[in-house]
């Protein structure tokens, strides 16, 4: 396929136009044009994009089937003889509703897979299992593997937390014991909010770890839309206009050290050295902490009074979401639309 393979992010509720947009975007690496185009025209466009050679398109976390039928569908079936194209859901329903001919389903890592992951990243920095910190590990360590859920980034948080984390023996009990352990996913998010039940401690016990100064910067990620590729000095300049950097002599490198702390501890990934983004279970715990502790939300909800605003609908200045937002000191538009 050469270069031509493409990743989308679907996301949760996609309109026709929006992905059509998107998927144009990322074929002809542009970023500002084809804004105002009518659906006929970017159908017309991306046809004739994807008809010229074959190619290999990834589309990531499918929520939905309905989207897929009619324009889309048709656009996409016009690529070159031999294209393929690649679709992941956490739901096996919408594979079949959208007529996969061969579907793999990814398997939970088992306890030892889980446990030599996990061992592999808390030894790192070069100790051996007969180190004295295996001794100190094992107990709480076996535990809180566990209840991973078999989901290979969750366990290297915990690992990497695990390294730095110096801990008594008390506690390691009460690490075991605690009631974070009982925590679920409110049902009134869980629309909106994919973490599973026995995940949410986990992630919750990496989040509650963090010192209260990337609490915040972390937090403030999920104002950017699922898989975007967030440009670092943005980020930087962002987090310092909010105060969410501590005073110092300089504050941006104080703010770009704070970038690579939260890399360090798998909370967001590295794309290249100007550009970082959150995995999709992630973005989803700065949302579920940022509603609870800082008050955020998207344009397609009715808003209460909240301080950030991201806008990841084209048709958002259709909806009176802004004039609800009244205490708004942030507004991130990723829409490529014009707010009226």
């Amino acid at each position: 396929f050469g270069e031509r393979r493409w990743w989308v992010c679907v996301s949760e509720r996609p309109n026709h136009k929006d992905l059509l947009r998107q998927i144009l975007r990322e074929v002809c690496k542009s970023s500002g044009e084809n804004t105002d185009c009518s659906l006929t025209d970017l159908c017309t466009q991306l046809q004739n994009e994807l008809s010229k050679e074959k190619f290999f398109l990834v589309l990531d976390d499918v929520w939905e089937v309905k989207w897929w039928e009619e324009e889309v569908l048709g656009t996409l079936m016009a690529g070159a003889m031999g294209s393929k194209i690649l679709i992941t859901s956490r739901k096996k329903y919408v594979s079949e509703g959208m007529g996969a001919f061969f579907m793999h389903e990814l398997q939970e890592f088992s306890f030892h897979q889980s446990w030599d992951l996990f061992l592999k990243e808390v030894l790192r920095d070069g100790q051996t299992e007969e180190d004295s910190v295996m001794h100190k590990i094992k107990f709480v360590g076996e535990g809180i593997v566990k209840k991973c859920g078999g989901v290979p980034l969750v366990i290297k948080m915990v690992g990497s937390m695990m390294r730095t984390k110096k801990m008594s023996r008390e506690d390691r009990k009460s690490l075991v014991h605690s009631k974070i352990w009982e925590w679920k996913t409110p049902a009134a998010s869980s629309s909106s909010i994919e973490i599973g039940g026995d995940i949410l401690p986990v992630l919750m016990l990496s989040y509650d770890d963090l010192p209260y100064y990337l609490k915040s910067c972390f937090a403030y990620c999920c104002i950017y839309p699922k898989d975007y590729e967030i440009e670092r000095e943005t980020l930087i300049m962002q987090c310092v206009a909010h105060g969410l950097i501590g005073e110092g002599i300089d504050v941006e490198a104080t703010a770009n050290q704070y970038i690579e702390d939260l890399i360090r501890w798998c909370l967001i990934e590295e794309i290249d050295l100007k550009s970082i983004k959150l995995h999709h279970i992630l973005h989803d715990l700065p949302l579920y902490i940022s509603g609870r502790e800082y008050g955020h939300a998207s344009t397609t909800k009715h808003t209460c009074p909240l301080s950030l605003l991201g806008v990841h609908d084209a048709e958002a200045h259709k909806h009176n979401t802004l004039e609800t937002a009244n205490k708004v000191c942030t507004l991130l538009d990723d829409s490529n639309s014009y707010l009226q």
